[in-house]
């Protein structure tokens, strides 16, 4: 009886050894996908791959691409999306992307169409790839289906790394995003959602403006890096003051007068 228990323990031991290994290794030939959360929205706090692989995460673009027309997604049709991760030299690579609002809530259905290269996690919410999707020369892609939610708009959020041969010294992240549009809602007036605010000065210690370059705000909403509410005003001709809070960065939201809201971010000292 006593050797048997010590055998259990041998075997409960090595396990959680196994598992460990498995967790922290870098060797994407060697795991099957990432954990949930690392996308760098703001539902993620901003996490990254780098909490893992280290480094810093580089912000490109056109990686998260999809088949909805320039006219817009129609909520309940099927569309594919497809996410590329580009690394010349590189022969692992990894992602993780979810389509999600500023709380971090899943928009949409996500269909895995390719069982063997990608899966979903946390609840569906997140695509990675699977151990047996890994593998490419300088660059690697994965593709999936969406069915569209009836919401004026999505973003797609996706964190990618990359490493010759599972070497973490050559560990490269990397962060993109996709931004959808409800049929429709496309052909509102400034479409472009790029610097339609600022917010100065920032960095900033005792109060900030925030305004509009063009369309009249109606609210502001700022959240701190836990995604924990600070902040909300639809009193939108004052400065705010900051004084009294906490070091560190925070989320402004802002919701324009046409109803589309954009976000950025903005450091307190």
């Amino acid at each position: 009886m006593i050797r048997m228990q010590k055998l259990i323990q041998l075997l409960f031991l090595s396990t959680i050894c196994l598992i460990l290994f498995q967790s922290f290794s870098t060797d994407f030939g060697k795991r099957d996908g990432t954990e949930p959360g690392f996308t760098g929205s703001p539902g993620d706090s901003l996490k990254t791959c780098v909490v893992c692989h280290g480094g810093v995460a580089i912000t490109v673009s056109n990686w998260i691409t999809s088949t909805v027309p320039a006219t817009g997604f129609v909520p309940g049709e099927r569309y594919t999306i497809t996410a590329t991760n580009t690394a010349q030299g590189h022969n692992r690579f990894g992602f993780s992307v979810s389509p999600q609002d500023i709380s971090g809530n899943l928009l949409g259905t996500i269909i895995i169409t390719d069982t063997t290269q990608t899966k979903t996690v946390g609840n569906e919410k997140y695509v990675t790839y699977r151990s047996a999707g890994v593998d490419g020369k300088d660059e690697k892609s994965w593709s999936f289906d969406w069915v569209a939610p009836d919401v004026n708009e999505v973003v797609f959020y996706g964190a990618f790394n990359s490493n010759h041969d599972g070497h973490k010294g050559s560990d490269v992240t990397y962060l993109s995003q996709l931004k959808l549009f409800k049929e429709g809602f496309t052909s509102l007036p400034s479409l472009s959602i790029q610097n339609r605010f600022n917010v100065y000065p920032n960095p900033a210690s005792e109060t900030i403006r925030v305004e509009s370059t063009d369309i009249p705000i109606q609210k502001i909403k700022i959240v701190n890096i836990l995604n924990k509410l600070t902040f909300e005003t639809t009193n939108i001709n004052y400065p705010i003051e900051v004084v009294n809070w906490p070091n560190g960065t925070y989320l402004i939201e802002v919701t324009f007068a046409n109803h589309r809201t954009e976000t950025s971010k903005w450091v307190k000292f």
